[in-house]
């Protein structure tokens, strides 16, 4: 059973429209194309729920956004908008070949001329005509890509080791890869992080967080519903506007959002757009 809760005055704001909600969504540089979905379904939703009485905001917000693979895309959407720190792709375990050791190379490198492979059993082809030269087509401003065999002097074998470092700042995480013949090298450099490690603070997210920025509701009881019970909120917040930024000390300017009631399986709107 839902129920329609005043505002408290400390929290009355200007009110804004339902257009300029959509614009502010539209032009948000945070906002993927599916989570744009999901914003503008439940903005449209409440809205909707605003003009005409018995209207569930959940159950038109799940018709709009449909069913994908035999599951609703609201709650895929509602889970994968929860705030959290993924690791970058560079530092994800991988069962194969990881990226190019970064470890100093144990010789010099000396590139070796290329030698086309022969087959004695068969002639020779006879050219007809000489080929043409190649031609690459490249834009206006192109530098050819570094060699960092002999630029840098890094191993650039394929990786074993992963040693991760956090930053001080954020605890955003850093992957450096060795291979196997720089393993001690990588004992090394686990040591040398080991202290910055252990005094980095915790990740700040760099995902999700975004329906707490335009609408006001119990978010972690719906997060919790939709993503699990392994998902626990960040100290940092719910809302990413709340969230520092690299090399800040002070939050974002949180945003005017429409307000929400959350109970049971549905939504309700809660006074005007503020």
């Amino acid at each position: 059973m839902l129920r329609s809760v005043p505002a408290p005055a400390e929290e009355q704001r200007p009110k804004r429209s339902f257009a300029e909600l959509v614009a502010a969504i539209y032009e948000d540089p945070r906002v993927g194309h599916e989570t744009r979905e999901l914003l503008l379904a439940v903005a449209y939703a409440v809205d909707l729920a605003k003009r005409e009485d018995g209207v569930s905001p959940l159950k038109v917000a799940r018709r709009k956004l449909g069913v994908h693979a035999g599951r609703a895309r609201y709650d895929r959407l509602i889970a994968n908008d929860a705030p959290r720190y993924e690791l970058p792709y560079q530092a994800q375990e991988r069962c194969n070949l990881g990226p190019a050791c970064e470890a100093p190379r144990l010789r010099p490198y000396r590139p070796r001329p290329y030698k086309p492979r022969t087959q004695p059993e068969l002639p020779e082809p006879t050219l007809i005509r000489k080929p043409p030269p190649p031609i690459v087509y490249v834009p206006d401003g192109y530098t050819p890509p570094r060699d960092w065999r002999t630029e840098d002097g890094v191993c650039g074998a394929g990786s074993h080791h992963r040693v991760l470092e956090k930053d001080p700042r954020t605890g955003w995480v850093t992957a450096h890869w060795f291979c196997k013949r720089h393993k001690e090298h990588a004992e090394r450099v686990a040591e040398q992080v080991r202290a910055q490690n252990e005094a980095a603070p915790e990740p700040i997210p760099n995902a999700g967080g975004l329906l707490p920025c335009y609408f006001k509701a119990d978010w972690e009881k719906v997060y919790r519903h939709y993503r699990g019970k392994f998902w626990e909120p960040p100290s940092y917040g719910l809302c990413a506007d709340d969230w520092p930024a690299p090399g800040e000390t002070r939050p974002l300017p949180s945003r005017g959002r429409l307000r929400m009631v959350v109970g049971g399986a549905d939504l309700e709107t809660e006074g005007e757009a503020e």
